[in-house]
């Protein structure tokens, strides 16, 4: 992706480049990008928040950190208590990560590719201090909002089935020390085992009541209503749904100097989520496809739909016809 100037057909372009982008939705995400080395002080009566006013970093010309973030136009939380938390970016303390200064970048609610624009910039700027840094510890936290009144028990059953199937494939997109961290383990619900002690294949269980269950790590001490339930250390994270109202994916390590893998991680997040409500479009073949795209086909293989893949030339009864292609896009 390139700094962005005005939209003009960048995005046509930016989907030439990057071919999942084509199926990106508006559908509403939010980021949070941990890192170490953020040099700031904090006062009784501060919020979780750290107020912009006491970050210290500077560029090297002395400007300091908040007063960049102002001259690009990026709109920073916490200068006064009153303002509503997390309505525009918030550096928000962290003490899970090793190294000093832990903190992680939080977004605001974004939509779309604008959404995707304005993170790009923002990671570009982090660049620009490179005191800012990042380990194993250190994580890219995706949320993608959902209605919860339409995204309820059995769409979570199904997004819980594709990943309980396919999550040795997401694993395989992580560095090798990001699959060893107790941060983001695997999904320990044994959907399997459920099916043969209680269930059948026509039968949908309380998602819920398998996610707060022993064998996932739930703690009877800790109330469901705590941000901080250990439940919610796995890669996939459904607590954030239940406790405000989100699909977190916790995988991703925080490259901030890969800007690229960031987006792309979310376009592949959401196209999972979109799955899981029953929209599985139809995928156009890629002769030299990147390691997100070929993840996808490996997924549709698996799943048995071939058929949603377009291949070029005229294969297999024309690949699928027009009226396939729209009956299928919309399934």
């Amino acid at each position: 992706m390139a700094k962005v100037g005005s939209p003009g057909g960048l995005e046509a372009r930016l989907i030439e480049k990057y071919p999942m982008l084509r199926y990106f939705t508006d559908r509403p995400f939010g980021v949070e990008i941990e890192s170490f080395g953020l040099k700031y002080s904090i006062s009784t009566g501060d919020r979780q928040i750290i107020p912009p006013y006491k970050i210290m970093n500077r560029l090297q010309d002395g400007t300091l950190l908040p007063r960049v973030f102002q001259n690009r136009g990026i709109v920073l939380n916490g200068f006064s208590p009153e303002e509503t938390p997390y309505a525009a970016w918030s550096f928000v303390l962290d003490d899970t990560i090793k190294g000093a200064g832990g903190n992680e970048l939080v977004s605001p609610i974004l939509t779309g590719f604008k959404g995707l624009v304005e993170l790009y910039e923002v990671l570009l700027l982090l660049q620009e201090f490179p005191e800012l840094q990042v380990n194993e510890t250190c994580g890219f936290h995706v949320h993608h909002g959902v209605d919860r009144s339409k995204f309820d028990n059995r769409e979570l059953f199904q997004l819980m089935r594709i990943i309980s199937i396919f999550e040795g494939y997401i694993y395989h997109l992580l560095p090798e020390e990001r699959r060893r961290s107790e941060t983001c383990r695997p999904l320990e619900v044994d959907l399997y085992d459920w099916y043969r002690r209680e269930g059948s294949e026509e039968d949908i269980p309380r998602v819920q009541s398998l996610w707060y269950s022993p064998e996932n790590r739930d703690d009877l001490k800790t109330p469901r209503h705590n941000k901080f339930h250990p439940t919610r250390y796995h890669g996939l994270n459904l607590h954030s749904y239940w406790y405000r109202g989100t699909i977190e994916f916790r995988y991703f390590p925080s490259v901030i100097d890969q800007p690229e893998e960031l987006m792309q991680w979310i376009i592949f997040t959401q196209f999972l989520v979109e799955w899981s409500k029953g929209r599985r479009p139809i995928l156009e073949y890629v002769s030299q496809p990147n390691k997100w795209f070929n993840t996808l086909y490996k997924i549709y293989l698996g799943a048995g739909m071939l058929s949603h893949i377009i291949f070029p030339g005229p294969t297999r009864e024309e690949n699928v016809n027009h009226h396939d292609y729209r009956r299928h896009s919309d399934a």
